[in-house]
């Protein structure tokens, strides 16, 4: 692999009307050495014809083809693909600014860092943005245990990746929250993590697919999994703090689960690996000195009463 040159890759998939603007500013970048892998996950739309199109004005761009196997298995057919010696994934209704990778890489390189993240910015279809993840807003590198502090905000899109970290992983195919699964595995091999602080990735929220959509599905399931596969990678580590913080998230996500997700008969089996998952963390986490009485009791009551607590909370 080059080691100066950076790989953007971008899963595509029935985005034509938002494509362009995300080719655009990756292609528009102030930062000359990258290459451009876009995906095409089988899309049935445009999609495929304007990434063609854009290959052949710019030479820097690769078009792979293939049949739909979701945004896991394109990210991962890019990276198999991919000649950088950095990884940055964008998605393909989302963009960049046209200095986001020259920042990302320069912070990096310049404090021997193996990971960047940049602000992210949310983005609606009328124009209107707001902060989504803004964890400072000056150049900073976080190192130690406090690279951990990054966990907050798993997602691949807002960060640029030394490639020797993606050894031997994968973005899981055919699972929901895909970057959840595996961005503690990347902070963990990391030593040291820079921070540009500015609003370099902009991540559009479409409306019309949020509205009258509900909040909890069966996709939540794959949620409390990455959690816990979090929570059981980081305490085997050692990474105490942020291993107990995975404890308390899940022991979140599973309250939620109980409460909102639907119980069926097809469901029974995921509702009893959930439990169990729960169970691994209650027992760790009521060692905990630590852990107050209120606390305790929600623990609890969702171990052993979870129709209880879900009334109750």
């Amino acid at each position: 692999m080059e080691k100066k040159l950076v790989s953007v890759i971008v899963p595509v998939y029935n985005v034509e009307r938002y494509l362009e603007k995300c080719i655009e500013s990756i292609c528009g970048q102030t930062f000359a050495g990258l290459e451009l892998i876009l995906v095409d996950d089988g899309a049935t739309d445009s999609s495929g014809e304007i990434c063609d199109e854009w290959a052949r004005r710019d030479s820097r761009i690769r078009v792979i083809h293939k049949e739909n196997g979701g945004l896991s298995d394109a990210r991962n057919v890019g990276i198999e693909a991919a000649n950088g010696g950095w990884f940055m994934f964008v998605d393909s209704d989302d963009f960049i600014t046209l200095d986001t990778i020259e920042r990302l890489y320069l912070n990096a390189t310049e404090h021997n860092c193996e990971i960047a993240v940049c602000n992210i910015v949310r983005i609606y279809n009328n124009g209107v943005t707001e902060p989504f993840y803004s964890p400072v807003n000056t150049p900073t590198v976080w190192e130690g245990q406090q690279r951990f502090e990054t966990l907050k905000q798993p997602s691949a899109c807002n960060k640029l990746f030394q490639a020797e970290l993606f050894r031997e992983v994968r973005f899981p195919k055919g699972k929901f929250y895909e970057d959840t699964f595996v961005y503690h595995v990347l902070a963990y091999r990391a030593k040291r993590i820079a921070l540009t602080g500015h609003n370099g990735y902009y991540y559009l929220s479409r409306r019309e697919s949020i509205l009258g959509q509900p909040k909890y599905t069966d996709r939540y399931f794959d949620f409390i999994e990455a959690v816990y596969n979090r929570m059981t990678y980081l305490l085997e580590r050692q990474v105490s703090y942020y291993g107990e913080e995975a404890c308390l998230s899940l022991y979140v996500a599973v309250s939620k689960g109980e409460k909102y997700l639907a119980k069926t008969q097809e469901n029974a089996p995921k509702f009893e690996q959930m439990r169990s998952w729960y169970k691994e963390a209650y027992e760790h986490m009521m060692k905990h000195p630590n852990i107050g009485v209120k606390q305790r009791l929600r623990l609890l009551l969702l171990r052993y009463f979870p129709a209880l607590c879900s009334k109750i909370y």
